[in-house]
């Protein structure tokens, strides 16, 4: 007869311990789900508070033939403040990715601000010696990617000869 309540007592602790493997390791794994959704939301927020705006004329010259340059003003339009030389901007320029030399840029202000802030316009300056581009030749098309914080921004404009 006491037989069975050791076989029972067996049964329990076994039973508890393999409850306490399978906690310890569901507890692992929401935590480490519990951090990539906290760093995902962090991502996602500074994304979402970032946004510019390309606010040059693709009539008004943006083309330098001397210099063999593209000056494009962009305007931050978000909330998140930038870094005011164009150091946080990806260009592409008409499919070849422009390497951070390749680009300088200062920002305009009326009142003097030294960071790219919200209504702050940056002069950012693509140099396509460079980059390896030559639109003097002549009437062609060309397009500007700009990529800030996962905000994306297309410029088009044409050179004529």
């Amino acid at each position: 007869m006491a037989s069975v309540p050791v076989s029972h007592l067996i049964l329990f602790v076994a039973s508890l311990v393999i409850a306490a493997g399978v906690v310890g390791t569901v507890t692992t794994g929401v935590d480490r789900v519990s951090a990539a959704v906290e760093d995902g939301s962090l991502d996602a927020t500074q994304q979402l508070r970032t946004d510019v705006t390309v606010i040059s004329d693709p009539n008004g010259g943006v083309y330098n033939g001397t210099e063999n340059n593209v000056t494009l003003l962009v305007k931050n339009t978000g909330t998140q403040r930038l870094a005011p030389d164009g150091s946080g901007v990806d260009v592409v320029f008409d499919g070849q990715y422009v390497r951070p030399d390749a680009t300088t840029g200062e920002v305009v202000s009326v009142d003097g601000a030294t960071a790219w802030s919200r209504g702050d316009v940056l002069r950012l300056t693509i140099d396509l010696d460079v980059v390896g581009v030559d639109p003097a030749g002549g009437t062609s098309d060309h397009r500007v990617y700009l990529t800030v914080n996962g905000d994306e921004e297309l410029f088009q404009f044409r050179v004529e000869a």
